[in-house]
């Protein structure tokens, strides 16, 4: 068990160490990505593979930082499944909204519904204030650079509960 726990933590120390690094390592770019304000995103995989569905809307406030929202659908069974409705405020140190290393806080509403039990209640667990942070990467890429591609991942913890992870594993958007 302690060796599980110290692989864990030692991929994500190395994973935030070398995006890390490379976020601050990266030249303010100006360029295209400077006229864009709104980029809209989903995770296609998740719609294909499994039944878990997302999307987002980010809009820069500023050259260096970004709000958005975002939403996620993951159902299992008749009228069952995980749900949450999230604003998130990035950072981006190069200077570059939409390009490069973000880093943020996030609150959001999370609940958690499952099927009838065996005494027939509903056993319905949300929803519930949560208080998170994520960081990853994103990328404006193609001839016009309008074409979004990020990933990333962090944290949530659920005031009344545990922490619920914050996966982003390839979003595609379309920036404008």
């Amino acid at each position: 068990m302690t060796i599980r726990y110290l692989r864990f933590v030692a991929v994500h120390v190395t994973l935030l160490v070398t995006l890390a690094t490379t976020g601050f390592a990266q030249e303010s770019t100006a360029g295209p990505s400077a006229d864009y304000s709104q980029v809209i995103s989903a995770n296609p995989f998740g719609w294909i593979l499994v039944p878990w569905y997302n999307g987002e809307y980010e809009r820069k406030a500023t050259e260096r930082a970004t709000i958005g929202l975002s939403g996620s659908r993951l159902p299992w069974g008749d009228g069952s499944g995980f749900y949450s409705l999230n604003m998130a405020l990035r950072y981006y140190p190069n200077g570059n909204a939409f390009r490069g290393f973000y880093l943020g806080p996030r609150v959001g509403v999370f609940w958690v519904s499952q099927e009838e039990d065996d005494i027939g209640t509903d056993k319905d667990r949300g929803p519930h204030l949560g208080l998170g942070f994520e960081l990853g990467y994103a990328w404006l890429v193609g001839s016009e650079r309008h074409l979004s591609i990020s990933i990333g991942g962090g944290a949530t913890r659920v005031l009344n509960g545990e922490p619920i992870p914050v996966l982003r594993l390839v979003n595609i958007g379309w920036a404008f």
